[in-house]
């Protein structure tokens, strides 16, 4: 069972290691991203930074969701991280997800794109044009789509941030 999707372009870090996992009471991490299923070298960093007593899964995409989708990942909660908003939208899609917490905690900040021309929802979630129009897709998805960096933060629905900013 999923307990939660994350958004973090900084995939698993301390706060993702030490509390979210604890928080979600998670059992397996599976990061679902393209780039770091074909590197070696980001997959031994990423296995380092994991906590010891957690199932680590590193897979493309495309093979997350066949790996969600078998009746064994039903037994276990699953905490599944993405670094951005594209593929969090891709994964909820490809898996007909309902029901599921998104959560968009750090975003934006290191893709390569120009800052100055991205939304500041918050002070780690940056929002380019073109994830605005993914947003607006998870936001209309039958999930929840949720702000927050740390489990002790105020949790804020996307939908209401958009909507303080007019968008």
């Amino acid at each position: 069972m999923i307990v939660t999707i994350r958004v973090d372009d900084r995939l698993i870090h301390g706060q993702v290691a030490l509390l979210w996992t604890k928080k979600l009471q998670a059992d397996g991490i599976v990061v679902a991203n393209d780039a770091a299923a074909a590197n070696p070298t980001q997959q031994m960093t990423l296995k380092m930074a994991a906590p010891y007593n957690v199932k680590l899964t590193i897979k493309s995409v495309e093979d997350s969701v066949k790996l969600l989708n078998n009746p064994k990942a039903e037994k276990m909660r699953i905490f599944v991280l993405v670094n951005s908003i594209k593929d969090a939208l891709r994964l909820v899609e490809l898996l007909d997800g309902k029901g599921l917490t998104i959560n968009i905690a750090n975003a934006g900040r290191f893709d390569g794109e120009d800052i100055s021309k991205k939304l500041t929802l918050t002070k780690t979630v940056l929002v380019s044009d073109s994830e605005m129009i993914n947003l607006k897709k998870l936001i209309d998805s039958d999930n929840e789509v949720i702000l927050q960096t740390l489990p002790d933060e105020q949790i804020r629905k996307a939908s209401d941030l958009l909507k303080a900013h007019n968008k």
